[in-house]
């Protein structure tokens, strides 16, 4: 397959080999932009009883293609191939790699802290292993197979005393691998045939060769684990919850007193065409014995899957869970499990995820009255209650809603709040004005809180573990690479533990500011939202460069302002760009509500021009010379926004979806529809099927609107990606309108551009730094003022 071709005038010529644009002083590389170090995403610091050691995972990824499977034939995870597990030692900053060959990730450390328990695929499938501090010898524990996941919430658990290890073991039969089968496979029939079915047909007597209810179900393959428990010195294993209950396990964890395992079932789908799924909440003594069902249809929550359904009591064996906006306790003290009862009723309605015990385990520290914004994330709460489960009276926290957003309670551990002085509840918030994140203690006594810390930067993963006194999170802002820190109680200092890549540091990063506009909404009402500029080093306001727009729809990217050059709204680096001398503009693009019927396409242009009007106004950018960037959702709103209007010079739409009807049918051999649901109930916006609004579906696909799109477009595309054919369309309809436009097609890449094979990677961003240049032109060099 042609990696591109090209269609805009003398652009093969400009794109030869060896005629690319000299790159200023320091340039951020593009090999560094896809092989630089980084925490994993969705990390989770894990800190030593005795506080004088903090680990946590960094990940090198490989030159080799990882392709477009969310796991490896071995069952690793993709998204941790090529991490390493790192401990830094207090106070003397000393840093171990702790991983013994292959990846490792999820460390968790023994009740005494002289051991700590781990994953490594070293020698092929992932095994749970163990290090000696003392020895400092690591060692593979079982044989067993592990079977973990995307996302924390799949570590293994400590049993008290410290001899036991309970992990989620890959079970024996279909749903041992969570990967698909690779290469040819013989044939299920002689026939070589799967029957779908639906309607009356499912219920047809005659079933020839091989129905669709014996195709694997994609979430038992990659979550369905048998729950065991390995002794630690031996390494014998005895099953604790076999795969096949009725409810089978995904995600476990242990009560306080270690008597009781609980575990959340694999998900189901609520709906053929819903994007919400469910769970059930299920207990076992933790010596074995009959699983005891305590609720079905737990809602799934939006964000960490596994670790904000329910919460254990730090001391006993009492667990709450969230369930339609209410909290239920039940009670496992007597050794068999109470009835579920509602708690804290006075509080009325409750925001999910937010339901953690005190340190003395006397009050649970809840949100309360919770706002759904409809957009990508669960209702959020407005207001941060501590209620005593004895009773006595609340202490509400007093958080201006129109000044914060909430975004977290500080924990130590997974069940307990961090309590440096053993009754503030310390709260995580963004300031709407300023896009500042800020921390906030609150007194319960009083129930007012004060300000500890306020900066545009992304501060993250805080946690105290098991000594209030010690605080340890990670820091980054524009300038600043992320890496681990300890802060004091009050956020005071901190002091940095970790230097994840030191080859950033010689990166040119330059400045960023933010601006608010005034748009319209899908509604006809008015909003104020916030841009942010990413500025090349030694740039300022007012020289009008040329510039890239780049937003996801329905989110507020300006947040990316707050991370390191700007962090990666496209799954590149904006470095890449803004160390080559043009200015980011990253949009908010705010859109009709999220899993509800709109006009997207309207919305999103609606949204965007005044922000990209106001930057030229301020002098940030040339209006002249202007593209657009955006990846997913993001790509097709770079080919919606240009099929409506001609103010960009040059767009690159990368990994979108262009014909909403064409993709709804879209079906996998086994017969999963994910497709359906996105266009009916999710991102897309569509609210039904096309045959009931048919014409909502062509004014919102960039196919259908091509004959409108004047703009040279280049189309970055992965084969391997479910959406590929979209690209192609677009591509073809484009060229028969001859339209300048391109097609950049990398063999057996999947979606995202930062987990491409990585010479595939470096050269979608050097393709795309060359069409900027040559429909935008190259950037002025600019004096570096000194301090910069």
């Amino acid at each position: 397959m042609r990696p591109f071709r090209a269609y805009a005038l003398a652009l093969p010529m400009l794109l030869a080999a060896g005629s690319r644009a000299a790159d200023p002083p320091g340039a951020m590389p593009y090999d560094l932009a896809f092989a630089r170090k980084s925490f994993l995403w969705e990390m989770t610091l894990a800190v030593s009883p005795d506080g004088g050691r903090v680990a946590y995972e960094v990940a090198a990824p490989p030159d080799s293609n990882l392709g477009a499977d969310r796991y490896q034939q071995g069952g690793t995870p993709s998204s941790v191939v090529g991490s390493r597990v790192y401990v830094t030692e207090q106070p003397s900053g000393r840093t171990l790699d702790f991983c013994p060959g292959g990846s490792c990730w999820r460390p968790v450390w023994s009740p005494d802290g002289k051991s700590m328990a781990f994953y490594s695929d070293s020698g092929g499938a992932p095994h749970v292993w163990v290090r000696d501090m003392a020895s400092g010898q690591s060692r593979r524990v079982s044989d067993a197979v592990m079977k973990p996941k995307l996302w924390p919430g799949d570590e293994v658990r400590w049993s008290a005393d410290g001899g036991t290890l309970y992990a989620p073991v890959a079970p024996t039969g279909t749903y041992h691998s969570p990967t698909r089968p690779k290469g040819k496979q013989p044939l299920a029939n002689a026939a070589g045939v799967t029957v779908l079915r639906s309607g009356s047909e499912t219920t047809a007597t005659v079933v020839q060769a091989t129905d669709s209810a014996s195709a694997p179900n994609f979430f038992k393959m990659e979550n369905l684990v048998s729950i065991a428990a390995v002794d630690v010195k031996t390494g014998a294993t005895r099953t604790i919850v076999p795969a096949d209950v009725p409810s089978g396990p995904a995600a476990f964890r242990l009560s306080a007193s270690g008597k009781w395992l609980s575990y959340l079932s694999v998900w189901r789908q609520k709906g053929d065409t819903s994007q919400s799924v469910a769970m059930d909440l299920v207990v076992v003594p933790a010596s074995g014995g009959t699983p005891i069902p305590i609720v079905r249809d737990l809602p799934s929550p939006e964000r960490d899957y596994f670790g904000t359904t329910y919460s254990w009591s730090p001391t006993g064996d009492r667990l709450v869970y969230f369930q339609d906006a209410k909290l239920w306790m039940v009670d496992l003290s007597s050794g068999t499990p109470t009835p579920p009862t509602q708690i804290l009723t006075a509080l009325g309605p409750l925001a999910p995820n937010t339901f953690w015990y005190t340190r003395d385990a006397s009050a649970l520290v809840v949100g309360t009255d919770p706002v759904d914004d409809k957009e990508y994330g669960d209702p959020r709460p407005r207001s941060i209650t501590i209620a005593p489960l004895g009773g006595g009276a609340p202490a509400r926290c007093a958080i201006d809603d129109a000044k914060w957003t909430i975004r977290s309670v500080i924990k130590a551990d997974e069940r307990t709040v961090w309590q440096p002085d053993g009754s503030s509840v310390t709260i995580v918030v963004d300031e709407r004005a300023t896009g500042h994140r800020a921390v906030l203690r609150c007194d319960p006594r009083t129930g007012q809180s004060r300000m500890l810390w306020n900066g545009l930067a992304n501060l993250d993963n805080l946690t105290g573990g098991s000594r209030p006194e010690l605080l340890f999170g990670t820091y980054e802002d524009y300038r600043t690479p992320p890496d681990v820190y300890r802060f004091s109680p009050d956020l005071a200092t901190k002091t940095r533990l970790s230097h994840v890549d030191p080859r950033l540091d010689s990166v040119a990063v330059g400045t960023t500011e933010l601006f608010e506009t005034t748009i319209p909404l899908y509604d006809g009402k008015l909003a104020t939202v916030r841009t942010a500029v990413l500025l090349p080093r030694g740039a300022k306001r007012g020289d009008k460069l040329p510039g890239i727009v780049t937003m996801y729809p329905g989110s507020d990217m300006s947040k990316m302002a707050a991370r390191f050059g700007g962090g990666n709204v496209f799954s590149l680096p904006n470095l890449i760009f803004t160390s080559r001398g043009y200015a980011m503009i990253i949009a908010d693009l705010k859109l009709g509500p999220n899993r509800e019927a709109g006009n997207p396409m309207q919305e999103m242009t609606d949204a965007i021009l005044p922000q990209v009007y106001h930057a030229a106004e301020l002098g940030y950018i040339d209006i002249a010379h202007v593209g657009l960037v955006g990846q997913s959702y993001g790509g097709y709103g770079t080919a919606s926004i240009i099929s409506r209007t001609n103010i960009f010079r040059a767009a690159v739409p990368i990994s979108g979806i262009y014909d909403l009807p064409g993709i709804y049918g879209q079906i996998k051999a086994d017969g999963s529809d994910f497709w359906m649901g996105w266009s009916e109930g999710g991102q897309a916006r569509m609210g039904t099927h096309p045959w009931a609004n048919e014409r909502r579906y062509i004014d919102n696909s960039p196919y259908y609107q091509a004959d409108k799109i004047f703009t040279p477009v280049l189309i970055v595309h992965g084969t391997a990606d479910d959406a590929y054919t979209d690209g192609q369309k677009l591509f073809a309809a484009l060229r028969r309108l001859g339209r300048p436009a391109q097609l950049a097609s990398y063999e057996a890449q999947g979606h995202v551009v930062s987990e491409w094979r990585l010479a595939s990677a470096v050269d979608a961003a050097h393709r795309m730094v060359d069409f900027l240049r040559l429909h935008l032109g190259e950037p002025p060099a600019h004096e570096v003022p000194h301090g910069q």
